[in-house]
């Protein structure tokens, strides 16, 4: 049994794991030494999500941050799957049964929990030694490009899926009803992407908020402003390295999610901060033509992709976070 003090605090690191859009769909509830988790289906991106991949991918990464939580009190949490669920209760739906039993081991990636972050500014210039480390990470399902050449080559065609998916007005809509780009916004410490976590400053955030408004973007897009509006490329050119993951085409996104997590952590545990590169992996001709440049096997699909680099002292920020009572149901 876990007591009420317990759940608040497994509730809090789990929620400290990454999720599209920082959007936390992520729900719990504690029966004696089971727990189910939930999706709160008003936590859904119809535009950039419709299929419901991204929030799965975001449930495991959840997942595996209370897994990771539970072990620091000598406690694992074993997957009992998706048979048997119960019904949904409205926009709570269950997607996970576990069980808790006693005999976990310390997760020693967990030590990294608390400093993992999104980091989208320019990042220092990397070293030799950077490289090597970021390499280092290759592994089953893992690509590094550290080439110069190959980052600049995948930050423009970052560019482009960016862009096609910026031309769709109802993404844009849904981007910007997650956008927190003012203090004032009561959601600012919350949830969703404030202009601090995406390293704006005010004035950038003021741009942003115009700029991807309904009828400004057509115009200046049609007058060919829109790459240069909404180009990251040269903040992506300074990363030590891209990361590409891919997984085996129809693999379980929840368990992928999982994985992703750890991957991050490993990240964080080699000193890089990182920034997803969703758009490489959701655009399909330039998922394609990234799948090309890295040789994978036939099977494959790339899942996402982080750029990855060193982030100038003083980069850290507060993470936007619902309070851990709000995923306790």
């Amino acid at each position: 049994m876990i007591d009420p003090g317990l759940r608040l605090a497994l509730a809090a690191e789990a929620a400290l794991a990454p999720s599209v859009h920082n959007v936390q769909p992520a729900r719990w509830r504690f029966e004696g030494d089971g727990l189910l988790l939930f999706e709160d289906r008003t936590r859904r991106l119809a535009a950039g999500d419709p299929e419901g991949r991204d929030a799965e991918f975001s449930l495991g990464a959840a997942a595996e941050g209370m897994a990771i939580a539970l072990s620091r009190h000598g406690l694992v949490l074993e997957d009992l799957g998706a048979e048997g669920l119960p019904p949904a209760e409205g926009q709570l739906v269950p997607v996970r049964r576990f069980a808790i039993a006693a005999g976990g081991a310390h997760v020693p990636l967990g030590d990294q929990v608390e400093r993992r972050q999104s980091y989208r500014g320019r990042f220092l210039s990397p070293t030799d030694g950077d490289r090597a480390a970021a390499r280092a990470l290759e592994g089953e399902g893992v690509e590094v490009a550290a080439e110069p050449e190959r980052i600049e080559r995948i930050a423009r065609l970052c560019d482009d899926a960016g862009l096609a998916f910026l031309r769709d007005g109802a993404f844009r809509a849904e981007l910007l009803s997650w956008m927190r780009l003012s203090r004032r916004n009561p959601r600012w410490p919350l949830d969703g992407l404030n202009a601090e976590a995406m390293a704006m400053s005010r004035l950038e955030a003021v741009g942003a908020q115009a700029v991807l408004g309904p009828r400004l973007f057509r115009l200046l897009d049609r007058l060919g402003l829109g790459r240069t509006l909404t180009s990251e490329a040269s903040t992506v050119a300074t990363a030590t390295a891209v990361v590409i993951v891919h997984h085996p085409i129809g693999a379980d996104e929840f368990d992928c999610g999982r994985s992703f997590y750890r991957l991050w952590l490993r990240i964080a545990a080699s000193n890089f901060s990182a920034a997803v590169m969703a758009s490489l992996a959701d655009h399909p001709q330039v998922s394609a033509r990234l799948a090309k440049d890295l040789n994978l096997p036939d099977g494959r699909r790339i899942r996402t992709a982080l750029r990855i680099g060193r982030a100038p002292p003083g980069s850290g920020y507060r993470r936007a976070r619902l309070p851990p009572e709000a995923a306790l149901v």
